[in-house]
């Protein structure tokens, strides 16, 4: 039992006593006595050349894997892990680097970057990168990156030379399936939307192509208001109070109604089913009815005012 205890302390003892220049294991647990004691204090090195090039300045790192933190001088409180990560890192500090090549740049400040050749040349600070490749040729500051190759590879072009900005895609494509800007609240999704029982996109709706909408939601939708905008579906019923308007007379929507069972220019009951009803273009309708009511009504005034004078100048 006392051989057991002796060898485990004596074992603590060396592992406390290596130092980061091995090339298998390096451990600091002290803080330096000098300017010139390689590895800082609290710092770890675990794998060949981990940390070599560490020194006094550079405290609380912590870099695993053959070169991980090789050149690194003065960082603090980094984490990488694998090979090459945080390879070329000197200055930078506070960064969460995971995987193969893992963040690059000299002077990386605050990101995560987890999964092979992430963030390998951006030398911002404050991202979250996480997949293979992401944010590998992002420049800018506060992006969150998700996916394979998001901004992978190559030189940096826009919009991934931004800053504070969302990308989720599973390739490097300038048009992410979701994007956001923290800056300014957006969020855009490009691609179509499900919400509720939503199980597939339907491409008709009865009669009715819509295999290029974007929304689909079942379950209903509340909300204090929905704007609906008519520039590209035509205008406003305001044409029916131009000079050269066809008012049908009244005889004439009389007969219309009892043949058809509905308003001229408005849906059927069965067109409705089976299509559905487009809000602006229905609005629209229900518009230029409410104005033909009023010409009527102003019609029936003048006649009614000329019957009034007619009967007051013969009495």
């Amino acid at each position: 039992m006392k051989t057991k205890i002796f060898s485990a302390f004596a074992l603590a003892f060396c592992l406390s006593s290596f130092s980061v220049d091995a090339q298998t294991i390096g451990l600091t647990s002290t803080t330096p006595t000098s300017s010139t004691t390689i590895g800082g204090g609290k710092s770890l090195f675990l794998g060949s050349s981990a940390g070599f090039s560490t020194l006094a300045s550079g405290e609380g790192n912590t870099f695993v894997g053959f070169q991980a933190g090789r050149l690194n001088s003065s960082g603090i409180a980094n984490v990488t892990l694998g090979t090459f990560s945080g390879g070329s890192l000197t200055t930078g500090s506070f960064n969460v680097l995971i995987g193969y090549g893992a963040g690059g740049v000299s002077n990386q400040q605050a990101n995560v970057m987890i999964g092979h050749g992430s963030g390998t040349t951006n030398a911002g600070y404050g991202n979250t990168f996480l997949g293979h490749q992401s944010g590998g040729s992002a420049t800018g500051s506060a992006n969150v990156m998700i996916g394979q190759n998001v901004s992978g590879g190559g030189t940096a072009t826009a919009p991934f030379t931004s800053s504070e900005k969302l990308f989720i895609d599973n390739s490097n494509t300038a048009t992410p399936l979701i994007w956001g800007d923290f800056a300014t609240d957006q969020l855009k999704l490009n691609g179509k939307v499900g919400i509720g029982a939503v199980t597939t996109f339907p491409t008709t709706a009865g009669t009715v192509n819509v295999s290029a909408y974007k929304l689909f939601v079942t379950g209903g939708i509340l909300t204090d208001e929905v704007r609906v905008n008519l520039s590209t579906g035509g205008s406003w019923a305001d044409y029916v109070f131009a000079k050269d308007y066809n008012l049908k007379p009244l005889s004439e929507v009389e007969k219309f109604i009892n043949e058809n069972g509905h308003l001229p220019n408005v849906p059927s009951a069965k067109q409705v089913q089976e299509e559905g009803i487009a809000l602006g273009e229905m609005a629209k309708i229900q518009q230029e009815k409410i104005e033909e009511l009023m010409l009527y009504i102003l019609q029936q005034n003048r006649r009614i005012e000329a019957l009034e004078n007619k009967f007051m100048t013969t009495k």
